[in-house]
């Protein structure tokens, strides 16, 4: 899976990794998902990824959608900065994780840091 979000560089937002329709009907993400990101960079360009979980009640999004339970990784990312002023920096946010089933999957965020100005 791969989505396009944003967030100011000064924003610390919690974003969910829906990856129900990645999964069998039976299977659920266990475990703890390890968050990684690239291009890497450090100091100030650098993102920050709170503690990942994994849902443990049904979800539903605004456009009607249900991330079913055990099927969305959710995690707190902050930092990050934009190329320059009026050119986002954009980064590809992955989380990998295993499943109820034995699977190893990823999945994956492209996530745009604008400008604070």
């Amino acid at each position: 899976m791969s989505i396009t979000l944003e967030k100011f560089a000064a924003e610390s937002i919690l974003f969910d990794f829906d990856c129900t329709d990645n999964l069998a009907l039976d299977e659920t993400i266990v475990g703890s998902p390890v968050m990684s990101y690239f291009p890497v960079m450090t100091g100030a360009d650098a993102l920050t990824f709170g503690a990942p979980v994994v849902n443990t009640t049904q979800i539903r999004y605004a456009d009607g959608k249900l991330g079913k339970v055990g099927g969305v990784v959710q995690v707190r990312i902050s930092g990050g900065t934009s190329s320059n002023a009026t050119t986002p920096r954009l980064y590809s946010v992955l989380a990998t994780f295993t499943t109820s089933t034995g699977n190893t999957l990823v999945a994956r965020m492209k996530l745009s840091i604008l400008s604070n100005q």
